[in-house]
């Protein structure tokens, strides 16, 4: 067996006889979805819900997709999972954000809040929806930067749910007692 074979069988390749002559080796293999997901699918998966935590928590949506909202109205309505750009800029036409209609996939419901940890939440799911979509194409220096702040939000996420479930209580420190000084004897 071949040095050649023995990496490839080591890292889960395939040998070139093995794959079929119809093989270009010039072009991108289609997306394959994974049957388990990876460590990283995972991370995605936890910042996602806890950003969705947070817009539940203040009264926005939290499920995948479109919504419009009316001028007299204060909620979101969804609208639909999947929506082509051209139903998008049809409903548009219907429904100009001249009248006060506004139009917004989940991830922006929260981008112009007042509260900074829902603009947060609407920033973390934007990442996180790009950085998905990245992975299934050619990634760059950005995507890059954009995983090590995903990171760090997971990490900060990771590290609160540890002190939520902690044993160990923090209470302020009791005043010491007074000590008595005793002579010391000499020996």
């Amino acid at each position: 067996m071949a040095w050649r074979d023995l990496f490839s069988g080591l890292t889960g390749g395939r040998r070139a006889k093995d794959r079929g002559a119809d093989h270009d080796p010039f072009t991108r293999p289609e997306v394959v979805e994974a049957t388990e997901p990876d460590g990283l699918a995972l991370a995605l998966d936890e910042i996602e819900a806890a950003a969705l935590e947070v817009y539940a928590s203040n009264g926005l949506p939290d499920q995948a997709g479109h919504y419009r909202r009316a001028p007299s109205e204060t909620e979101w309505r969804f609208l639909g999972a999947d929506m082509t750009p051209e139903a998008r800029f049809a409903l548009a036409l219907e429904h100009p954000p001249e009248q006060g209609w506004r139009f917004a996939r989940l991830q922006d419901l929260g981008a112009r809040s007042d509260r900074a940890d829902v603009r947060e939440a609407s920033r973390l799911l934007n990442d996180v929806a790009e950085f998905r979509l990245a992975r299934r194409g050619v990634l760059t220096q950005d995507h890059l930067l954009m995983a090590m702040e995903l990171g760090g939000a997971w990490r900060a996420l990771q590290d609160a749910r540890a002190i939520r479930t902690s044993q160990l209580n923090l209470s302020v420190p009791r005043k010491p007692r007074a000590r008595r000084d005793k002579p010391v004897s000499e020996a």
